[in-house]
């Protein structure tokens, strides 16, 4: 059939760090080109963060990191198997805050129960895009970083957009919902409903990270097919507190 797809190729990833095969069935390969030696396999942005994390910080299974979302599969599963100071939290908003459910810290990213200073390391992967308040979440990552911490994560970025941050949806004070959008909604490794998409980011949102906390920051964009970072919105943001 026409709209038959496959991409088939050899390489060496950079989250198992074995010789592997990639393997994509659809076109949209941010999500579908898969490492077939990684556990539950991985997907281009969690390699794109894996290399980062091990050209920032090759000493990361030593460090305290604080991951919030995490999935079962690629980089979060290993370092939730390899770095003995590792919390994985989860956003359950009908549980008290701080407690564990589900085998996973309960947290707001936009109130944090964590002291000031409490890691080396913070990690979201596609959370970014789904918070109401991204300006408050950063300054809370912020503060529980310690000096010379380092937050990476992942978010779409908008090729087209070059203003750093256009709402999607609004929160009314009673908590009533305004859509400003089209809804779009990605996967939720913890809710059947997914995850409601609440910003649209653009070019210089890391101009917008700088003014919120005073980090630096760095974005990088890849095209590497012998480590499977291939597709659209495979960006790594790393910001660095000093």
């Amino acid at each position: 059939m026409a709209d038959e797809f496959l991409l088939t190729y050899d390489g060496t990833c950079p989250i198992c760090e074995a010789p592997t095969t990639f393997v994509s069935n659809d076109r949209w390969l941010r999500g579908g080109l898969t490492c077939k030696s990684c556990t539950n396999g991985s997907v281009p942005r969690e390699r794109a963060l894996a290399y980062v994390l091990n050209r920032i910080r090759p000493d990361w299974r030593n460090l305290s990191i604080h991951e919030s979302s995490p999935v079962d599969r690629g980089i979060s599963w290993k370092m939730r198997n390899q770095c003995t100071r590792y919390t994985g939290s989860h956003y359950f908003p009908d549980k008290p805050f701080g407690t564990t459910v589900e085998g996973y810290r309960n947290e707001s990213l936009e109130d944090q129960t964590f002291p000031d200073n409490s890691f080396d390391i913070v990690v979201t992967l596609d959370v970014f895009e789904h918070v109401f308040q991204p300006g408050q979440m950063i300054k809370e990552i912020y503060r529980t970083l310690k000096p010379g911490g380092l937050y990476l994560s992942t978010f779409p970025i908008r090729k087209h957009q070059v203003t750093s941050h256009r709402p999607r949806v609004r929160k009314e004070s009673d908590g009533r919902l305004t859509h400003l959008d089209t809804i779009e909604i990605h996967g939720n490794p913890v809710s059947g409903d997914g995850a409601l998409v609440t910003f649209d980011y653009g070019y210089d949102i890391h101009n917008m990270l700088a003014y919120w906390v005073p980090f630096e920051v760095e974005i990088s964009r890849f095209n590497m097919r012998r480590l499977g970072i291939l597709g659209e919105y495979t960006e790594v943001i790393s910001c660095e507190k000093h």
